[in-house]
Order: C-alpha cells, then sequence, then structure tokens
C-alpha cells in the first residue's frame, strides 16, 4: 500500500488562534475564515500503518485533520473539501470536540508549514517561472514579416542529470540564437513572409559523393550538411512548391531566402510547427533548438471556454548536447543517447529551452496547453499528477491533434496523453484541488508509476519535502489563491468546428498505397552485437529502399486514397507533408469505430505472436489544392537523415 498524506491544511500560512471547535487561521487570500475542524476516523489498516511508520521514522504517515469551511457547502448531500466532496453522513461521524492536545498538534504542523513560501514545501530545484516562447502576430493587412536568423547562441542551461541540479554552457545552432524560436500567430487567408538569414558558419560536412561513378552516385544516408538550413512548416496545409514549404530549398552559410507561405482561407485553426528539414542534418539542428510553434487562430479560438482560459505554448525537447555542450557532427552521439534505451540517462525533457518551469494556477481554473513534440526519438505520456495522493490527478482533456480538432473531448487514460514526435497535442486542465501537483512523462523508463512517492513529510520539521530527482517530471504546477469555477467547452462546441470533410467510401480510388518501415543490418553486421549497433551499420528503409531524390512515388491529383502503414522492427511515427490524413479504426467485423485527422501516425511493429495485419494502421487521405513534390519520413529525424524518407508528388 502506498504512503499517502490526508491533508487539507496546505493553505494554511499563519495560526491566529482557537474558538472552541474550530480554528481561526490566516489563508493565502489574506482574510480570516471560520473553518470547523474534523477529527478524522482512520482505517485499521491505517492505524496500523502509522504505528509501523512512527516506529520506523520513516517521516510519512497519514494525518488525521481535515478542514472544513461552511462557505463550501452547495447542498445537504456534498461538501466542498478543498477540491474534494464528502458526504453528510461521513462528516457526521467525524464532526466532535476537538481537544487541547488535537489543537496543540495541529497547531504545531500549520507552524512548520509556514517556513516556506510555496505551501511551506522545500525542494531540491530552483524552478523557472514557465514562460511562452516569443511571439510574432500578422498584421492588419494578413501578413507575418520577420527576419529568422540561425545562428549559434551561448546558454547558461539548468538541468538535473542523475537528480542533481546542474549548469551546462551550451553552444547550440537556433533561431536567433535561442533555444526555441518564436511563436509565430496567424489566422486563415494570412501569408507568413519569413526572410530566413543562415548565419551559420561555412559548411565542412558535404555529402559523400562518388565522383568516379559517371551518375555522380551520392551517399544520402550518412548525416551530413549540419550548417545547411531551410524551413518546414509542420502541418500546414500549404503549397510546396516555390517559396512556400519546399523542404529542397538549402540555405548554406552566409545565404538567405524570402519565405512566403500562404494559409488558405478554409484552414484549420490548431496548433502547427516549423523546423529545419535539410536531409542530412535535420536531427543536429532540431535537437539544438531550431524549431518553433505556429498558431493559426479561427473559430476554435474563439469559443468562449477556450478564449477565457490562459494559453501556454509547450516545445517538448529532447536537447542533445556533448560534455563540451555542443553538437557538432558526432553521429556516434546520437546513436549513444537515443538508441531504444538510450533517453533514459540522467537528462531531463525541457519546455521552451527550461527544465522543470513552475506553473501557478488557481483552483477550479481552466488552461489550454498546446504541446509540441519537438523530440528526436522518445514518445510521451503525459500525466499531471498530484504530488501527494494519486485520487487528486487531472485529466488531461484533449481536444485536438496535430492542429485539428475532435469532434468531441477525449479524456487520457490511465497511461496519459500519448504524443510522438512531431505530434501537436491541445488540452485543456482544470485542477480542483490547491496543492502541488506534477506535469509528467509516464513512458520514461525507471519513472515512478507512483505519484505518492513524490512528496514526504519530516516528522521532526512538520515540513514537507518532495522528491524532485526522477526523470520523468516536465513541470511542476502550483495550484493556490482564489476558486474559479471556469468551464470546458461542450462536445456540440467542438463538432461544429472546422476541419476537412470526412473521406467517404465513394470517394476512395481503388489502389491502395502501402509503406512499410524497417531498419535492416547491413551485410556482415551482427545486430546482437551491442559494439556494432550504430546508425551506419544499418539501412533505415520504406519499402525495402532507402531515400533517393530520383525515386519518386507519383499521387493523381483530385483523387483519394486508401494508406496502409506498418513496421517491420521497431515504431515509426508517420509523416507526410502538405495533406492531413484521415486515422481509421475497426472492429473485429470490419466496421468502422473511430475516425479523426492527423499529419503524424506511430505505427508500431507487432508484438511477438499478433497477426501483423492487426497492427497495420490505416488512413484516408486526398490529394486536393496543391500539386507539386514534397516527402513523407518517419519522424524520428535520424531515422530521416539516415535514409527512412521517400519522395512523392502530385500530379
Amino acid at each position: 500500500m502506498s504512503k499517502k498524506l490526508f491533508l487539507s491544511s496546505l493553505i494554511a500560512t499563519a495560526f491566529i488562534g482557537t474558538s472552541g471547535s474550530t480554528l481561526a487561521f490566516h489563508t493565502e487570500h489574506g482574510h480570516n475564515s471560520q473553518h470547523k475542524v474534523v477529527k478524522k476516523v482512520l482505517t485499521t489498516e491505517q492505524q496500523k500503518l502509522n504505528i509501523e511508520l512512527k516506529e520506523k521514522g520513516d517521516g510519512a504517515y497519514y494525518f488525521p485533520y481535515n478542514f472544513y469551511n461552511p462557505r463550501h457547502i452547495r447542498n445537504k448531500n456534498s461538501l466542498q473539501q478543498v477540491g474534494t466532496e464528502v458526504s453528510d453522513e461521513v462528516l457526521d461521524q467525524l464532526t466532535g470536540d476537538v481537544s487541547e492536545k488535537d489543537v496543540a498538534e495541529l497547531k504545531n504542523h500549520i507552524d512548520g508549514a509556514n517556513k516556506n513560501r510555496t505551501f511551506g514545501y522545500p525542494t531540491n530545484y530552483d524552478h523557472p517561472a514557465f514562460a511562452n516562447p516569443k511571439q510574432v502576430t500578422s498584421d492588419q493587412s494578413g501578413d507575418l514579416k520577420y527576419d529568422l536568423n540561425v545562428q549559434y547562441g551561448n546558454h547558461k542551461f539548468r538541468t538535473l542529470q542523475q537528480g542533481k541540479q546542474v549548469t551546462k554552457d551550451l553552444h547550440l545552432r537556433g533561431y536567433g540564437g535561442e533555444l526555441v524560436g518564436p511563436t509565430f500567430v496567424v489566422k486563415p487567408g494570412d501569408t507568413l513572409k519569413i526572410r530566413m538569414n543562415n548565419l551559420l558558419p561555412p559548411e565542412t560536412h558535404r555529402m559523400e559523393c562518388d565522383m568516379s561513378d559517371p551518375n555522380a552516385h551520392c551517399d544520402h544516408t550518412t548525416p551530413h550538411a549540419f550548417n545547411t538550413t531551410n524551413l518546414h512548416t509542420h502541418g500546414l496545409h500549404v503549397d510546396p512548391n516555390g517559396k512556400s514549404d519546399n523542404v529542397f530549398v538549402k540555405l548554406e552559410g552566409g545565404e538567405s531566402f524570402d519565405y512566403e507561405i500562404h494559409i488558405p482561407e478554409d484552414h484549420a485553426a490548431g496548433t502547427f510547427w516549423y523546423h529545419a528539414h535539410v536531409h542530412g542534418s535535420t536531427t543536429v539542428q532540431v535537437a539544438s533548438g531550431v524549431h518553433g510553434a505556429i498558431i493559426v487562430r479561427g473559430d476554435y479560438d474563439e469559443i468562449p471556454q477556450i478564449a477565457q482560459a490562459k494559453e501556454r505554448i509547450m516545445m517538448l525537447q529532447t536537447m542533445a548536447f556533448d560534455e563540451n555542450g555542443e553538437i557538432e557532427d558526432n553521429e556516434n552521439y546520437f546513436v549513444e543517447k537515443w538508441h531504444p534505451e538510450g533517453w533514459a540517462n540522467g537528462w531531463h525533457t525541457s519546455i521552451n529551452g527550461q527544465v522543470m518551469p513552475e506553473i501557478i494556477m488557481q483552483p477550479g481554473s481552466t488552461e489550454l496547453w498546446r504541446f509540441v513534440h519537438a523530440g528526436i526519438r522518445e514518445y510521451m505520456n503525459l500525466q499531471l499528477v498530484n504530488a501527494c495522493d494519486s485520487q487528486y490527478n487531472v485529466p488531461l482533456v484533449q481536444l485536438a491533434a496535430d492542429g485539428i480538432p475532435f469532434r468531441k473531448k477525449r479524456l487520457s487514460d490511465d497511461k496519459g496523453a500519448f504524443i510522438a514526435p512531431g505530434y501537436r497535442s491541445d488540452v485543456m486542465v482544470k485542477p480542483r484541488r490547491r496543492g502541488v501537483y506534477y506535469l509528467i512523462d509516464a513512458s520514461v523508463e525507471g519513472a515512478t508509476e507512483l505519484p505518492a512517492s513524490y512528496c514526504h513529510k519530516n516528522r521532526e520539521t512538520e515540513e514537507f519535502t518532495f522528491d524532485e530527482s526522477a526523470q520523468n517530471i516536465l513541470a511542476r504546477v502550483t495550484v493556490t489563491g482564489e476558486r474559479h469555477r471556469m468551464r470546458l467547452p461542450r462536445n456540440k462546441q467542438l463538432k461544429q468546428l472546422t476541419r476537412p470533410r470526412q473521406i467517404e467510401d465513394s470517394e476512395l480510388s481503388d489502389e491502395i498505397e502501402y509503406s512499410v518501415f524497417n531498419i535492416n543490418p547491413k551485410e556482415g553486421v551482427d545486430p546482437s552485437d551491442e559494439a556494432q549497433f550504430v546508425g551506419a551499420n544499418f539501412d533505415f528503409t520504406i519499402n525495402g529502399k532507402t531515400f533517393d531524390p530520383a525515386d519518386v512515388r507519383e499521387l493523381k491529383y483530385g483523387t483519394a486514397q486508401t494508406w496502409k502503414l506498418s513496421s517491420l522492427f521497431y515504431f515509426h511515427p508517420y509523416h507526410i507533408h502538405v495533406n492531413p490524413f484521415e486515422v481509421i479504426t475497426r472492429d473485429d467485423s470490419g466496421n468502422i469505430t473511430d475516425r479523426y485527422w492527423r499529419d503524424t501516425m506511430l505505427v508500431w511493429p507487432a508484438d511477438a505472436g499478433q497477426d501483423p495485419e492487426d497492427a497495420v494502421v490505416e488512413i484516408r487521405t486526398r490529394y486536393e489544392d496543391f500539386k507539386g513534390s514534397f516527402v513523407m519520413h518517419c519522424h524520428i529525424l535520424d531515422h530521416e537523415d539516415r535514409g527512412m524518407m521517400e519522395k512523392v508528388e502530385i500530379k
């Protein structure tokens, strides 16, 4: 049984005095309140555990008091206790005179909580205040004009490694030399007019080519061009040609390019992002922070419950750097960090260039968190957990995926809100109870499964401390202050929002497209030999082939098709540029049970003993509005740089 702290005196900041069976004390709101002190009836199991814990001197035990404020009573059947409800029947059993001993013990507890600013909890990490990235908005004419400089920057990067706070001196590529790019805010019909200036040094790592070959065969599967860059607007349904979302543009150091990316009038409102996309160097640059968010405003933002909620942009980053705080050309570093066990190495995922920032909320308030997975390899299961008691975990209410709203809200399950590289997920949160919470990635190997383990009480000092060394902590959320009664959007509001039209069976062409992802050891390589587990010893393929820009998959403009995606080894987030797709889920009888829109979708390999057909992902997509060439690829970016990419053309 986990050790839980049943405490509701967390909001007390100064003990004033007693009167009969009530305590008058100064709350965080700055005024006196009359709160009834209720002696909890502990279960036999809890009493035994208390005795056992006290004998061991563990310091974490069941505290037998609760505060109840008469103002919080809503009806005769329920009573609000700092975010929880207790029936009158239970209350009648608990209410009674409070002894002087009880009051003294309670006073000692409150006095112990007075010693620190945030709920009296000392921590072992100096949390930076959460900050959204810089925001750039389109002007009244509908143009967003911005000079985007790709350059090196120097940073004091505060993080934790193996549970200890450290500061690393970083020297990394970024937009404006920052660890995250600005957020571009536009509307349907606007135009992004971005002048990209590559201020990086001259290129030193060019593609290897066999000049003895009359066709000048080049090796497209070895990482290269680390100082060459361009711009990809991930998820936007825009033109892939010319000065628009053209990933075949390449800017070497000292070169500039003027992008003009027009957003269609009927584009969905949502969360998108932009990042470097030169084949061979995408991993190095995105892992350094060469990325930023794009927010398309529209009918989604006009829903009152969304408009009233505080908005936070959360770029989830697995920042990469070596012992010198740099990433230059050490390809094996990426393999070392990001092989299947690699990220469980003691480093922490950052948000907007910060490690474990602190978010301040008020109970009953709502916030819209726009997550962008700007990381390289690992997927995440996001959860918002109460530090001391998992029964008060806050569900993540998912409103949209990859910039396209769902038709109805989706609640995160016990594993959390799933997000893979390239994904975006809009969620709303509404913590009802004051206290300390953690946004965690429950998928981190070795992550603590029981949120109660984050919270500990020192019986000698009466102080509460948090163990914040766990690698799965992404942010600290402190809920304090006046209570609010904000609401979440209703399903009927979401259903009316702009999104692509559902693709009907009658639209589909008879021809099905297939993409099979695989990682194959090259001839002479023993995949069981860990020493040989480096990217250069494997072929990263789609349909058995590595990327070759001369090998093009042709698609017919004005049609709709079914695609079937599968993986023979490892998981791979499939991403295709320009056109979103509809994910189709079927039951055992073949009937469609769910459908929603994305532009990136994780494809799992079949489990041992599973029919491979059951692991196939079915999607539908239309080729409309734009003709031209672009790419589809795995969004594990070192897989892409190694060749797990294919050129496609709509004709």
